[in-house]
């Protein structure tokens, strides 16, 4: 008997810290703040103009945005949705609770 209450403590050790581990989240995606609406008032090349815009946005480890990259849509709307997107704000991503430089997909409807 004495033997398998030895033995209790090293199952539930392995157990107590897993379920510790768990509960902090390792991945904290970026956090859009605060981004104006795209231009496309009278006068501008996107004025009248209708489709979708997909942008793959880098998002660096000072929340800043760094490289962005169009993904789906006509030209003239990906340039007025990355106008809009160089002005966004943004809370940096976090991996395993440091600041990490992560991608974002934004998708714009003109």
């Amino acid at each position: 008997m004495r033997t398998a209450w030895a033995l209790l403590p090293l199952f539930l050790a392995p157990v107590s810290v897993a379920l510790e581990a768990q509960s902090m989240p390792s991945v904290v995606p970026p956090r859009l703040i605060g981004m104006p609406a795209p231009d496309c008032g009278a006068g501008k090349a996107c004025h009248h103009s209708h489709g979708q815009v997909r942008l793959i946005v880098d998002i660096l480890e000072d929340g800043k945005v760094g490289e962005i990259r169009v993904e789906l849509g006509d030209s003239v709307l990906a340039d007025a949705a990355t106008a809009a997107v160089q002005q966004a704000a943004f809370a940096a991503g976090y991996y395993l609770g440091k600041p990490q430089s992560m991608d974002v997909v934004l998708n714009f409807r003109f």
